[in-house]
């Protein structure tokens, strides 16, 4: 039976849903989708994501292959969506100003493991030449909720994390204003990886390649 207990497991999940998720009602019936990368991601999903999904509300999910480069599952549980969004407060339709909620925000264990599940999803790791000599990496996430990123950012700080952020402007007809964040550097890498850590194996293979 499925129980709401706000744990790490239910942080890092909704940090899932806040990166690639999305929840909605179509003439009447309850939907949340879950899509990631249908190769890049595609590991992380049916070794990590799936079984996540049966651990904490008890629904075993089939994911499958759509159209777009897109792999993943919809579940149409009244219950599970209808504590998302009552409970957790997570918005229907578009995410644009989706927020970290409150039970969450407030303790430090569950904000670790939300960003967690939110950068495996919305984020990952990345590397560049210092002075075309040095590979020097970095943590990027970009979204457009402003006020996610703010509070992610926030959180980071109070964790003694070093950052940058700065807003994104496409200028494309359709794309809104976006906020980029990165944690930069291999020091910041390893205390990430001590204190946050990562469950997708696409990001985690990064860091054994970089040798942290």
């Amino acid at each position: 039976m499925f129980k709401y207990v706000i744990n790490k497991k239910l942080a890092e999940e909704t940090g899932i849903h806040s990166g690639d998720g999305s929840m909605n009602i179509y003439k009447g019936v309850s939907t949340y989708t879950l899509a990631c990368h249908h190769i890049d991601d595609k590991e992380y999903m049916d070794t990590f994501l799936v079984p996540l999904y049966d651990e904490i509300y008890d629904i075993k999910p089939k994911a499958r292959r759509w159209s777009k480069g897109s792999y993943g599952f919809r579940i149409h549980d009244k219950k599970i969506i209808g504590f998302k969004h009552d409970i957790l407060g997570l918005p229907y339709g578009k995410k644009s100003h989706i927020e970290i909620p409150s039970a969450i925000l407030k303790r430090t264990d569950l904000m670790k493991a939300f960003i967690k599940g939110f950068v495996d999803t919305d984020g990952g790791i990345n590397t560049f030449l210092a002075n075309q000599k040095k590979v020097y990496p970095r943590i990027e996430m970009c979204n457009t909720s402003i006020e996610l990123v703010n509070q992610i950012n926030r959180s980071l700080l109070d964790l003694g994390f070093k950052t940058s952020i700065w807003t994104v402007n496409h200028n494309k007809p359709g794309w809104r204003t976006a906020l980029r964040l990165t944690v930069n550097g291999f020091h910041m890498l390893k205390k990430w990886k001590k204190e946050i850590g990562f469950s997708n194996p696409k990001n985690i293979e990064k860091l054994d390649k970089l040798g942290i």
